[in-house]
């Protein structure tokens, strides 16, 4: 069985969208995400629906050395997700064929959706606070937390795929460098593909 490619989803928090809401406790808006379909495999191999081991890239025929014995996962490289995987940019070349042809055997292919990793971004915009709207200046702030509100003030702050939620301030607004900052934590979730080939 085969999954449709699944889609980068992307969550926006924004901090105190909504009245008296802290950072650390944003309101989500969220982009409509796809389901994968699968397609079934046909009954039988065919020179259409085969793919030759010999005509992949040297990436590709790594993957599928992999894959003949356990899963093999796509997804962009990141010091936080130690497991054994390959780019997305390699993912493409087992979505259309149902079957594969390597070392002298046939092996089904199977390509579904796996885990899905989050990454994080935070922004700062200039603002004005409201009446009894709480606000903290980047003094009293960890060092972890005026770090990504430097960060963000400088441009953004983001993470890598899988990393930990970053830490924000538990207030609404941040006084930083002789201004008030609002922040925004944006959260984009990655669902990764996995391959695995059976033998027919």
């Amino acid at each position: 069985m085969r999954a449709a490619l699944p889609l980068l989803v992307a969550l926006l928090f924004v901090a105190g969208c909504t009245g008296g809401s802290p950072a650390t406790t944003p309101t989500p808006t969220e982009t409509a995400s796809a389901t994968p379909t699968e397609t079934a495999t046909d009954a039988e191999p065919t020179a259409a629906n085969t793919l030759s081991y010999a005509d992949l890239s040297e990436t590709e025929q790594a993957a599928v050395r992999v894959a003949v014995n356990r899963t093999v996962s796509f997804l962009p490289d990141s010091p936080h997700v130690p497991e054994t995987r390959f780019g997305p940019d390699v993912v493409g070349a087992f979505n259309e064929p149902e079957y594969l042809r390597y070392d002298g055997a046939v092996y089904e292919v199977s390509l579904t959706q796996g885990r899905l990793y989050a990454s994080y971004g935070v922004d700062a915009e200039r603002a004005t606070p409201r009446a009894n709207a709480s606000v903290v200046d980047a003094a009293n702030l960890t060092d972890a937390e005026r770090e990504i509100v430097r960060a963000a003030v400088d441009g953004g702050y983001s993470t890598e795929l899988g990393a930990d939620r970053p830490p924000l301030p538990d207030a609404e607004y941040v006084r930083y460098d002789g201004e008030t900052y609002q922040l925004g934590l944006i959260v984009g979730d990655y669902w990764t593909w996995e391959l695995r080939l059976w033998p027919v």
